[in-house]
Formats: structure tokens, sequence, C-alpha cells
């Protein structure tokens, strides 16, 4: 069940230091990139799926960065919504809800949290994605200085999922003229119980 609640700043004020230094916690970890050729087209099927390690009460601490082109950080380009979420649960970030609730099909309800991405989420199947914590990057796919097509992290309408600490890659292309990703040639894993199929 998702809570949504309004966020709450809390001031502290220590004696002696004019700055405060937020606690990285890691509490949350890139899943997967999703860069699907979806029925309805266009940046419709770009997402990013993440997973919370532990409870996280306001999720608002994290956000999202696409370094486009191999030119380098771009910063945060997108915060995570100001919900709690469970240990566990998996959060999708999509540019367009209906698409991937589509494409997904019957998997769709694998996701426990679903955010809509603003148009910064739109990475292109060569582009590396930063994971923030406060202003801290925590995590990176990809490598942002680096163009990423040709590379064997690309995903061009495709997706790079993590299994077990390691990047897993449905091919190039897999899932051009699919209607669902079950049709595709490569089955999205967490609709394939977290296994790699069709790569």
């Amino acid at each position: 069940m998702k809570h949504f609640y309004f966020n709450t700043i809390f001031s502290l004020f220590f004696i002696g230091s004019i700055s405060l230094s937020a606690q990285i916690t890691n509490n949350l970890s890139l899943q997967g990139i999703i860069d699907f050729s979806v029925p309805s087209g266009g940046n419709d099927g770009k997402a990013i799926h993440l997973v919370a390690s532990t409870d996280i009460d306001d999720l608002s601490v994290f956000g999202i960065g696409v370094a486009n082109n191999g030119g380098g950080t771009d910063g945060m380009e997108y915060s995570l919504d100001s919900v709690s979420a469970s240990s566990g649960d998996d959060i999708l970030v999509a540019r367009s809800v209906e698409a991937m609730s589509a494409y997904f099909a019957d998997c769709y309800s694998a996701f426990d949290i679903i955010m809509v991405a603003n148009s910064n989420i739109g990475q292109n199947g060569d582009d590396a994605i930063e994971l923030y914590e406060g202003e801290t990057v925590i995590e990176t796919f990809g490598d942002v200085d680096v163009d990423g097509t040709d590379e064997a992290w690309e995903y061009m309408d495709s997706w790079a999922y993590k299994v077990d600490d390691t990047w897993t890659y449905g091919a190039v292309d897999c899932t051009d003229g699919s209607q669902t990703t079950l049709s595709s040639n490569c089955i999205y894993p967490i609709c394939d119980g977290g296994g790699i199929s069709g790569c």
C-alpha cells in the first residue's frame, strides 16, 4: 500500500558549525535501465527501475541524472516523489505510465511504486545513468564520459538489468515490433521470475 505525505523539512543546528552534512545511506539502488520500443512510440518506453534495500521514510532525498551522449554528468535532473518505500520495493520511474502498464501487461503489478518521470528521463540506449542521494552520486550505470553506442553496456530499444550486482542486457533492438515484453525477443527479467530470457 502506497502512502503519500507532504515533505517536512527539519532544521538542525550544531554549536560551532555553520554547515550540515546529510548521512549517505545507499538504501536505494539502480535495478534496471529501460529503453523499450513500445507501440505508442516516442519517449513512452523510457523508464528507470529502482529497488529499496531497506525501509525508506522519504524517497525524495534520492534523484536521477541522465548523462547524454557521453557529454559528462548533467547533475540530478529528477527528484523522486516524497513517499515511503518498504525494503525490497520495486520502483518504476516511467515517462508514460499508460504505455508501461500496457507493455508490462500482467507483470506490471510486480512494481510496488510507480512514479511519473519528467522529460529529463529520456535516455536513448547509449546514455549513462546516475543515482543521487542528496547531492552525492551513489551509483552510476555506464560511463558518463562515454557515448554507449557499441559499448558493452548499450541498451538501445532494450534494457539493462542487475542480477547479483552484475549488469545483464537484452540484445540491442530486441523490443522492436513487440506489443508487450512477453512477446519481445527479450523478456524484461522482473517478468520472467528474475531470470534472463531471450538474450
